[in-house]
């Protein structure tokens, strides 16, 4: 049985996929993209809920990983440099967005409608798909940081030391993050269980 690969590993590995990069190397490039650039995109897409500003974000962080290569040090994975970069442009889209809703009344009712939940019968949230969708719809009105950190732990299956770094917070705050953020959503679906129950 193999043994488990070690971190130091990992970033060596990473390490030499960005010099094989820095190089040119056509096939490194994609084999990058392939393993991250739809994680990345997922990442953004439900941090900003526009599609096009998404994939803008996106082309943005692989255009500063492929400028980052000839520099790469082994001290970090590339999934959590990207995710960190990632997370950081798109806050910023976010406190722009913010920004520029506090203008108008339009604006702002424009904002609330991309928040607000879908109405769903609670028969149908029976189906997986639908329970699916009631949960991204909860994950949808928690908080930007709180929304993130449920995705990078839950559906990008970062450590949370990871999530840490990609955050800019201490391992100990982004559990707690973490922790609260899980217990926002659990009261969020409360009702929606209660109803199925009948309760």
């Amino acid at each position: 049985m193999p043994e488990a690969i070690t971190t130091h590993e990992l970033y060596q590995a990473d390490a030499q996929l960005m010099h094989q990069v820095a190089h040119q190397d056509d096939t490194a490039w994609n084999t990058l993209l392939e393993h991250h650039l739809g994680k990345v995109l997922l990442l953004v897409k439900r941090l900003l809920h526009d599609h096009q500003e998404a994939e803008d974000v996106t082309q943005e962080c692989f255009i500063r990983l492929w400028q980052q290569a000839a520099h790469w040090q082994p001290q970090a994975r590339i999934a959590t440099w990207l995710y960190r970069v990632a997370h950081n442009l798109a806050m910023d889209r976010l406190r722009k967005r913010q920004r520029q809703q506090e203008e108008t009344l339009d604006e702002q009712q424009e904002y609330d409608s991309i928040m607000a939940p879908p109405t769903h019968s609670p028969l149908a949230i029976l189906e997986e798909k639908e329970r699916q969708q009631w949960l991204l719809s909860a994950l949808d009105r928690l908080p930007a940081r709180n929304r993130s950190v449920v995705l990078l732990v839950n559906r990008l299956g970062l450590r949370i030391s990871e999530a840490a770094q990609v955050l800019q917070l201490s391992e100990e705050a982004t559990a707690s993050l973490l922790a609260r953020s899980r217990k926002q959503l659990r009261t969020m679906l409360a009702p929606l269980y209660h109803d199925l129950r009948g309760d």
